[in-house]
């Protein structure tokens, strides 16, 4: 039960307290001030839409086959890398160039090879120190111009043909170079 009623407060020329606190200063809906507020709303409104619409289309677009493809693909990757292994009994080349005034040729050389293979893993274990004064030959044949970064991959062919030609059980089809330097 009110104490006053609608008539009183027109009397009086004042809205009641609780009237004021249910509206607040400025914000009139009748007033050209309300337009930010309607604005914030429809920004509102429409980024719920947005947001329900793309939780529906993840929903449709098959996430869940392309989350098992992903899954498979990583599976087939790791069981391929435990059938490789990286065959790094060559080590550390120092070697001079061919040059008059000889350049330091430093590399690492490491290659993959089939873990599964066990013949060819023992063979490459025995002729590991032949590897390496393969290599050895190799980079201290060639000048240090040849042996720039532009003729790497020439490099890299020349090591593997000279490692095919030492090995009777399997062959070595990619060559790494972690460390290569020519130090003049």
């Amino acid at each position: 039960m009110a104490l006053w009623s609608d008539e009183d407060v027109e009397l009086r020329g004042r809205d009641p307290p609780a009237r004021r606190a249910r509206r607040p200063r400025g914000i009139d809906p009748d007033s050209p001030r309300s337009d930010p507020v309607r604005a914030l709303a429809l920004l509102a409104a429409f980024l719920a839409i947005v947001v329900a619409a793309g939780s529906v289309y993840a929903l449709a677009a098959g996430t869940r086959q392309k989350k098992l493809a992903r899954e498979a693909d990583s599976a087939q990757t790791a069981a391929d890398l435990k059938r490789s292994a990286s065959f790094t009994g060559v080590g550390t080349i120092r070697a001079k160039s061919a040059d008059a005034k000889a350049a330091v040729v430093i590399a690492t050389i490491a290659f993959p090879y089939d873990a599964g293979d066990r013949p060819f893993a023992e063979e490459l274990g025995r002729k590991a120190p032949v590897l390496k004064a393969a290599a050895a030959d190799i980079l201290s044949s060639k000048k240090a111009a040849d042996l720039a970064p532009a003729f790497e991959g020439g490099v890299k062919a020349a090591l593997r043909d000279a490692f095919n030609a030492r090995l009777s059980l399997g062959k070595v089809t990619e060559i790494w170079l972690s460390d290569f330097a020519v130090i003049q």
